[in-house]
């Protein structure tokens, strides 16, 4: 009896160890009066902090505005909740939008898998209040999907009821996710994070979510972060690649967590040059990495497809669909079209294999598309239904999907956004580490992009002087 009362104790506190340790998420459900008096109550600040992913699961970003004269890039971590026995990182200030603040970015490092840690980032004046982040497991671990959250702008003298309106969607969509996968070790989005991407004020809307205190976030750059500069202020993502002709916001960057090596193309430069250049250097430092995930902003054969339409048909699909193909990329992360959708297995513009929703499919050929819709928008374009390369399309609700990497698989979930209900699902299993980037079709390809790098490379020269004279 007291062997058996033993192990039943074990279990117990096993169990809630677990639970403890997935309860980390600081992300309540709002109504529309609580979150318009949080709002309120932060909207005329401008040094909410962004936590982003750092260049592997060891490590973490942060990037915050401060005022000029006391600025400093400082953020101190703790495995106490009272700060004791924290260790100071220090990072760099620079130039902010703004006269009057500079932006602090640092990076916090050699962090321990499965620990709890507190922290603080130096406000200027002061160390701010303690936020928790959770370190999940750097072996199986599942991640957060969402996009074209685009956090409306407020126009001069107008009325911020839809930006705070966007602002609680987003809250809400972060709550309802976090609630039913507690156990998220980081958030990534294919861009369009703000509507304008010139205010401060979307930014800092953006960033309201209690819950991303403790999330770090992986974001692309979309058409609407183009249309300004702030994007540039916001963020301190890992291995950034500016490349020998990348001009203004345009950048690449890549980063690992565990087995998962991901790629990040910024899809509004046609560079072509520039993004293979970034695919080829982060893809020879990670050998080893058992996943490789491509993100862009535009969707290329993700639902809502503008069908003929010169700048995906052509211009995407030329330059980046040769580039997932030629590094045997398993998973390509689209947005753009506010449309959320799935497709089958892809490869030279065609579908090589039905990938049916619950199913698992063993080292398939070709790449799996995932086209998100927007967070707080409505569909952009029409789409075709019957359009062969879907094998799913969703578009009643704002939805989430999650990646779940464990031993040799990859589950792909979504689900929408205000209940959780499962909409599509499936699973892809590798049996081999062995990759086709070598193979002598894909030598033969990547020797035929040359075409595409000469002719990319005339596109952005072309964009340049349109945009200097027209």
């Amino acid at each position: 009896m007291k062997k058996f009362l033993a192990a039943i104790l074990s279990i117990v506190m096993i169990m809630s160890v677990g639970v403890v340790s997935f309860a980390n998420y600081n992300a309540p459900r709002l109504s529309e009066e609580e979150w318009e008096e949080y709002y309120m109550s932060l909207i005329s600040e401008n040094t909410l902090p962004t936590l982003n992913v750092g260049a592997d699961e060891t490590q973490v970003s942060l990037c915050w505005h401060a005022e000029k004269e006391t600025a400093k890039p400082q953020v101190r971590i703790s495995k106490n909740p009272d700060m004791s026995g924290a260790k100071v990182f220090n990072g760099e200030k620079t130039p902010a939008e703004n006269d009057e603040q500079l932006v602090c970015r640092v990076t916090v490092k050699n962090l321990e898998e499965n620990t709890s840690y507190y922290y603080q980032w130096n406000t200027g004046d002061a160390w701010s209040e303690v936020c928790s982040y959770e370190t999940k497991s750097f072996g199986n671990h599942k991640a957060l999907v969402a996009g074209d959250i685009q956090i409306t702008e407020i126009y001069d003298g107008g009325d911020d009821r839809v930006q705070i309106k966007d602002g609680l969607t987003w809250n809400n969509l972060l709550s309802e996710a976090l609630e039913k996968n507690p156990d998220i070790s980081y958030f990534v989005t294919p861009g369009d994070n703000t509507s304008s991407g010139c205010t401060a004020a979307e930014w800092q809307t953006l960033l309201m979510p209690k819950a991303l205190r403790s999330l770090p976030m992986a974001m692309a750059i979309g058409n609407h972060d183009k249309k300004g500069m702030m994007y540039n202020y916001y963020t301190n993502m890992p291995n950034e690649y500016y490349g020998k002709h990348f001009r203004g916001l345009d950048r690449d960057f890549w980063f690992r967590y565990g087995d998962v090596l991901y790629l990040f193309f910024d899809s509004t430069s046609g560079d072509a040059p520039d993004h293979i250049a970034m695919a080829k250097e982060a893809v020879k430092l990670n050998p080893d990495a058992k996943w490789r995930i491509g993100v862009v902003h535009h969707g290329i054969y993700g639902a809502g497809d503008a069908i003929g339409d010169l700048e995906t048909e052509l211009l995407l699909t030329t330059i980046f669909a040769p580039i997932f193909e030629t590094y045997d990329l398993d998973l390509v992360i689209t947005g753009h079209t506010h449309s959320q959708g799935r497709s089958h297995f892809m490869e030279n513009g065609k579908v090589v294999a039905n990938a049916e929703g619950g199913k698992t499919y063993t080292d398939p050929e070709g790449v799996v598309y995932l086209n998100s819709n927007s967070v707080t928008g409505t569909p952009v374009f029409d789409y075709e239904a019957e359009h062969l390369a879907y094998a799913y399309v969703e578009n009643e609700v704002p939805t989430y999907s999650t990646l779940e990497f464990e031993g040799n698989t990859m589950k792909l979930e979504t689900r929408r956004g205000d209940n959780s209900e499962l909409l599509d699902s499936i699973t892809i299993e590798r049996t081999t580490d062995e990759r086709n980037e070598n193979s002598l079709a894909n030598s033969l390809k990547r020797l035929l992009y040359k075409v595409v790098e000469f002719v990319g490379f005339v596109y952005t020269k072309i964009d340049t002087l349109i945009r200097m004279f027209g």
